[in-house]
């Protein structure tokens, strides 16, 4: 097959494309390289991060467990003097399982006063809190499963007396015939 003037034409087109590719066009050992270069990279990049992430996350548990070490233990407080004319003295309680109303009498130290109310109200809230509490276990223990009808069967009776020992198989004939029987229909 004989090439006639056009079609050599294009091939000498197509032939000059194809190197203007091949000039522009970055090798393959090239690419390959800054391929497998930026999967390092990354994987570099990632276990960084990680090991960031982790040495904050240790910092940050070792913090909150000095700060709860180091947090002032709340205490229940009852004034011992009543007097109006001398500075009034506290006694500090250690924590009872069913804890009273801490007293407050009126005095002239308004500081005191504040923190006796505040504590208080603290023990107000604590109370609250055990009655709800107790009412929540109460609520939980006396659920009953709203299916619970459903699954009740007009043959549960037969199904959970048993035969005695004693009874022949006609008496054992009888006697379910007879709970059959008296089942409402």
């Amino acid at each position: 097959m004989e090439l006639t003037g056009e079609e050599t034409r294009i091939r000498a087109l197509f032939s000059q494309v194809r190197q203007a590719d091949e000039q522009t066009a970055p090798s393959f050992a090239g690419v390959w390289n800054r391929a497998q270069s930026k999967t390092v990279r990354t994987t570099r990049v990632f276990n960084l991060s990680f090991a960031a992430a982790s040495a904050l996350l240790v910092c940050g548990l070792v913090s909150l467990a000095w700060w709860s070490t180091r947090r002032p233990q709340h205490l229940n407080a009852v004034i011992v003097s009543d007097s109006p004319i001398a500075s009034p003295t506290v006694k500090v309680l250690e924590p009872a399982k069913n804890p009273e109303p801490v007293k407050i009498t009126q005095h002239r130290f308004v500081g005191r006063s504040l923190a006796l109310k505040l504590a208080a109200r603290r023990q107000a809230v604590l109370v609250a809190a055990g009655k709800k509490a107790l009412r929540d276990a109460k609520a939980i223990a006396s659920w009953q499963s709203p299916t619970a009808t459903l699954l009740a069967s007009p043959s549960d009776e037969l199904l959970k007396s048993l035969p005695q020992l004693t009874q022949t198989a006609e008496e054992l004939k009888s006697f379910l015939r007879d709970q059959l029987n008296s089942q409402p229909k």
